[in-house]
């Protein structure tokens, strides 16, 4: 189903900078993702190094996510440990944060955010008007279940056209739900490229307070990084890269 957005005005992205400020990557992927080649150690170090806190969203994997909470938790006791996955529905995918165990996959799009729910976790729709991925959750979809959804990924570094990235902040305006940001980073050279700048926070309901107030920092994607992914997606299934 397509849809025809009218957007307002749209303000440009900002980053606060500001020490004071949690900075955090809302979308990434290790190498437990089939289709990324980023190891956990690079994942840890990119934080020792920026400050960037990871959100990992493998896919249909919450491995990789417990391993690198596992390395940061261990230098950092008092990072929140934020576990999450890129879940496909029947119907494309959506993101569940705060999660205690893995989400079975190809559900529907409403069987998955009643098993998100049970465990007190959070949903993101991750890059929503993204005409490139086949993957994207179904339009009718999100148009049916939008008062169950938490919150509509508005920056994702990977999206071809930054007019789709506009329609999904246009989109979450009008829902009145708080935007994300991600690099979708599925390779080194894209960690660190986009992030959120908010409040500290330490669970769900302190996450869904200080969002709205985020400030954004943005930089898109080269469109060649997809074909780096493929790829690996094909050297995994050939045997050429090895699984971890």
């Amino acid at each position: 189903m397509s849809q025809t957005i009218n957007l307002p005005e749209d303000p440009p992205s900002r980053s606060k900078g500001n020490g004071e400020c949690v900075r955090f990557d809302m979308h990434l992927h290790s190498c437990y993702s089939s289709d990324s080649s980023i190891p956990v150690k690079t994942i840890a170090r990119c934080y020792r190094r920026t400050g960037i806190l990871p959100l990992i969203c493998d896919h249909n994997s919450l491995i990789g996510s417990e391993r690198v909470y596992d390395v940061l938790c261990r230098n950092d006791s008092d990072l929140p440990r934020i576990l999450a996955e890129e879940i496909m529905t029947s119907d494309g995918e959506i993101i569940g944060l705060f999660l205690q165990e893995h989400i079975t996959p190809y559900q529907s799009a409403e069987e998955t955010l009643d098993a998100i729910r049970e465990q007190g976790a959070l949903s993101i729709v991750p890059h929503p008007f993204c005409s490139y991925r086949r993957s994207a959750l179904r339009h009718d979809v999100m148009e049916r279940i939008i008062d169950r959804l938490d919150i509509i990924e508005g920056f994702n570094s990977r999206v071809l056209d930054d007019r789709e990235n506009n329609l999904a902040r246009g989109y979450a305006a009008r829902r009145k739900k708080p935007v994300s940001a991600g690099s979708d980073a599925h390779t080194s050279l894209e960690l660190g490229r986009t992030y959120v700048s908010i409040e500290p926070f330490s669970d769900p309901k302190g996450l869904m307070k200080v969002l709205p107030d985020a400030s954004v920092h943005y930089n898109h994607t080269h469109p060649a990084i997809h074909s780096v992914t493929r790829l690996v997606k094909a050297g995994r299934k050939l045997g050429i890269l090895r699984s971890p």
